[in-house]
Formats: structure tokens, sequence, C-alpha cells
């Protein structure tokens, strides 16, 4: 029976108890019992374990870190509690979709995997913008696919894909207890060595593991609220009063490695691939090969990629060639024809994304929460729309993407 394989799903939470509240029912939601659902509340003076104990679910363990922790040490803490089974780590804003721990037990039963990813559904709750407008995204394609981890971590080192597309240990991804142990005791008993957790996950397992699942049927949801720290760093970075991405930069966390300068005023580099250069650096001891450090090759990679925060990755870019003896106006020189490149391998790959991808927005019927998204999702699926269909809309969805990033990029300061 597929309920033979035990699930542990960890939500990490800190006083964001009206997205907690959707997330959970989520979780609770799914229709299947060998499941361990972990609440690591990181010492929340809101209504957080009103909520929680609201649900009165035995599946539901609470604990209280007893006191503030930054976010890579709350997930430790959330991660200490589990002993066996299959682990996976949503945040307080996104969501599981219905039946889907069933659907990925069946894929454990399948492959024999040990780490299994998955595509996503994307929600942008209605409080994240000031047209008060949500915006609900689901892949369409189904059907799994055997990837090569150090394929795919060679592809995100170079620019060629996101490090989402690794088996990371957060949302949609799904990881055997044993993988997570043996990081465990490479590092003496701990398993984030980065501010970064998502990120070190997933470079993490993809050092250990030679193969993983790809499912091309998405199984969670990510949500982007108010309260996500990513989604203030893109969209605000520093610059905005009281952001999420504020508060994690204030708070004492993991140290960055020593071959990875901050910025001025003690800030972190705002570059994703920063961070994933960063945790490649960290990991270098789970690879059995030797790995270099490829300061040169991962500055032009870094700048290469366009990023909204150019002042930040510029500033950034100098002081890190500066330290390493690098030549960053060669560098950059190199990078800006590299875009180019980039840009025109990404054109099938978001080609594909707009066939492969149903799109609602506020204008179609009201979804106020992750959970009535998960809802939503999950009819969707039910009723596949064919690609055939989304061709016929294509002209239109073009239109659409380009002008939400135009408009993205106006608000954004």
């Amino acid at each position: 029976m597929s309920e033979s394989i035990k699930f542990n799903i960890i939500i990490p939470t800190r006083e964001r108890s009206d997205t907690l509240i959707h997330s959970l029912r989520t979780v609770v939601n799914q229709d299947y019992e060998n499941l361990n659902i972990i609440v690591s509340d990181n010492f929340s003076q809101d209504n957080t374990r009103e909520v929680v104990d609201s649900f009165n679910d035995p599946r539901i363990i609470y604990y209280n870190t007893g006191k503030r922790l930054s976010m890579s040490h709350n997930w430790e803490f959330a991660l200490s509690k589990v002993n066996d089974g299959w682990v996976s780590i949503i945040g307080d804003d996104d969501g599981l979709l219905p039946g889907c721990l069933y659907k990925v037990a069946e894929l454990i039963k399948k492959t024999k995997a040990l780490a299994i990813r998955s595509n996503v559904c994307s929600y942008l709750w209605p409080d994240v913008n000031q047209y008060k407008k949500w915006r609900f995204s689901v892949p369409i394609k189904s059907g799994f696919e055997v990837r090569n981890s150090g394929v795919w971590l060679s592809k995100v080192l170079k620019g060629n894909a996101s490090y989402p597309e690794l088996p990371m240990l957060y949302n949609g991804g799904f990881i055997c207890s044993s993988l997570i142990k043996k990081i465990k005791h490479i590092y003496n008993g701990t398993f984030y060595q980065s501010s970064a957790p998502d990120i070190f996950s997933s470079i993490a397992l993809a050092s250990i593991i030679k193969n993983y699942i790809y499912s091309h049927e998405p199984f969670a949801i990510n949500g982007a609220s108010r309260h996500s720290t990513g989604t203030s760093g893109i969209n605000s970075g520093y610059d905005t009063k009281n952001s999420p991405i504020k508060k994690f930069f204030s708070e004492e966390n993991i140290p960055f490695h020593p071959d990875i300068p901050i910025c001025t005023e003690k800030k972190y580099p705002l570059p994703l691939q920063v961070a994933v250069y960063e945790s490649y650096l960290k990991t270098s001891n789970l690879r059995d090969r030797f790995s270099k450090n490829h300061h040169r090759q991962q500055l032009g990679t870094i700048l290469a990629i366009p990023e909204r925060h150019e002042f930040y990755v510029k500033q950034w870019g100098q002081k890190f060639a500066s330290i390493h003896g690098l030549d960053y106006f060669k560098i950059e020189s190199e990078a800006r024809r590299k875009r180019i490149f980039l840009k025109l391998a990404c054109l099938p790959k978001k080609l594909s994304l707009i066939l492969d991808m149903y799109v609602m927005d506020a204008n179609e019927l009201p979804l106020n929460n992750v959970y009535e998204a998960s809802i939503a999702g999950a009819k969707i699926r039910d009723t596949m729309p064919s690609q055939i269909e989304n061709i016929r809309h294509l002209p239109w969805k073009i239109i659409e993407h380009f002008r939400r990033k135009w408009h993205e990029k106006k608000i954004t300061p």
C-alpha cells in the first residue's frame, strides 16, 4: 500500500498566521494517514499556536523554538524532529495540491528513487501588489523523467537552468531521510551550512546522488505573499522599510563562504546566482571529484544573468573581482555577450512554458488564498486544458507575458 511510505511535511513559520492557516489547510486536507505535519514556530508573538490548535488534527506536531532564530536555524530545528520516512518543507504561504502524497508515494515505489522534485504551480497572493489582484499558473504537462544530478548541477552553474530544477528540500521536493542523514553525518550533525536553506539543499543533494526524478506534474504551489522573503528580495531589495528581506538580513545567520564578499553596510549580495555559487563552495566536500573554485567563470555567469538590482550586482561583482585578482571590466564585457546567448538559448524553454501553462487571474473567479488555489489547481489538472487550446491563445499569452514583465519592471524601485 502507498501509505506504508511515511511523509514528514515541515512548515517553518514566524508571525504569519494569516497565511499559515491556509497553507496548513492544504496539508491537513491530504487524505493520507502515515503523515507527520511538523509546524516549527519561530517564537511567534501572534496567534500562530491558536491557528495550529484550531485544526485539531492528530497528525500535526507543533514545536516552538523558544527564542528567535534565523531562517536556516529554524529549518535546522524543524529538521531535527524528523527520524525517518520522506521529508518535504513548504513555506507558510505555499501549499500542496490535493492527493499529491499518494502520487508521490506511487512514484517512489515505481522508480525506487531517493529524491523527487516536481514542477510547481505559482500563486500570487492578492496582498502582494497594490491592485490586490491574485494570479495563478498551473502546469498542464504530465509524466516524469530521470535526471542526472551532475548534468543538471552543471547547467545551473552555467546559467542554463535554475536551482529549483534540482532535487531541493523545499516546496515540490520530496527527499528520503537517508540522504539527509548522510549529509548530517558529513557535517557533524547539522544539515544546513548556508543562510539560503532552499538553495543549499538543492546543491548539496545534487552533489551526493547520481540521479533524481523530476515530475512534470506539479505536487505543490509556490505562494508569493507580502510575507515572502524571496519575493521581497526580488521586488524591493533592501530599499523598502520593514520588508521581509530586511528582517532576514538583520538577523544573525550562517556566515557566507569566505570567498564570497558581502556588499556595503554588511548586506548580503542579492543575486540568486551568488547564493548558488556560495552553496557550491560550501558543499565541495560532498563531491567525490575534486572541485576547484571557478571564480572567474562564476562571476561571468552572475553578471550575464539578468537581474533587477543591477546596482547591487555591479557593486558586489567589483568587490568579488578585487579580492580574487580578477579583471572585472573584461569579465563584464564578456558577460554582456553571454547574456545575449543565454536569452536566445532560453527562448524555446520560455515558449514551452507558455504552451504548458494554464494561467488564471482575478478577472475569472475569486481565489483569495493558497487553499482555494489548491482546489482550483486540482480541478484544472482534472480537466487538462490541451496544448492545442493553448496554441490558439498563444498570441494573447505572449502579449500578456511581455505586458506583465514591463509592468513589473516599471514598479520595481
